[in-house]
């Protein structure tokens, strides 16, 4: 019992420094706008309206990861089992990306011959863009997403060029709040993202790892495989 407090003090702790984080910014930018809203030059009133407007996107993504968890948690996460073009789901994903980190690459490779599966676009495109945002906080300079069909299944990877993760966290990556590399490159964010992850993925029917080394003794691979669904002779005419 006391272990199970502990642990849950620590958890709020982390939540509370995190979800802090992104308010002081926000309020520290309104307030430094009101007292200085006729001595502040044009640029420096662009450069913290960009900054209340991203950390107020930060807040929101810690937010809705932490609804999303709960809701995978309760078992009431509904997934749908439509046609889901993976294509699709990875070029929404990957606009997302690119406008969450402006500046960064955000490289898109897709088998012309992807197929589909089947689920819920939506949160395979949640799943893709947690990813994404993941690699991009641990990565320094590109990411990259590859799609491609493997057998029976699709599988999609998602490459940063980061210094990596090791071999002992390779699974521990996926549980709630843990995040690698200790309070030294503590990165924002709520641990949830890759938790997040693993739990749509399996209610989807696939499966998700992480290899590291990735690409030259760098960098992390997390991989993504669903089970490949034929389309029925009436939509593959559409």
């Amino acid at each position: 019992m006391q272990e199970n407090e502990n642990i849950r003090d620590a958890l709020l702790a982390s939540l509370g420094h995190d979800l802090r984080t992104p308010l002081a910014a926000i309020t520290g930018a309104v307030t430094t706008l009101q007292r200085g809203e006729t001595d502040l030059r044009p640029d420096q009133r662009t450069e913290l309206l960009d900054t209340i407007g991203q950390e107020a996107a930060r807040l929101n993504r810690f937010v809705g990861n932490l609804l999303e968890m709960s809701r995978i948690d309760q078992g009431v996460v509904k997934v749908r089992r439509d046609w889901v073009d993976v294509g699709d789901a990875i070029r929404l994903a990957a606009e997302r990306a690119r406008k969450t980190h402006p500046g960064r690459q955000t490289r898109v490779s897709l088998a012309p011959d992807l197929g589909f599966v089947r689920g819920d676009q939506d949160l395979l495109s949640q799943v893709i863009f947690n990813l994404l945002d993941n690699a991009h906080k641990y990565g320094e300079s590109e990411v990259s997403v590859h799609a491609r069909n493997e057998g029976d299944q699709v599988a999609i990877s998602v490459t940063d060029d980061g210094p990596g993760v090791k071999p002992a966290d390779l699974e521990r990556i996926f549980e709630k709040f843990f995040r690698a590399g200790g309070t030294d490159r503590r990165k924002p964010g709520t641990g949830l993202g890759l938790s997040i992850c693993r739990g749509l993925v399996r209610a989807m029917g696939g499966t998700i790892k992480a290899e590291s080394p990735a690409i030259r003794r760098r960098g992390t691979r997390l991989i993504v495989r669903l089970p490949l669904a034929e389309l029925p002779q009436d939509e593959e005419a559409r």
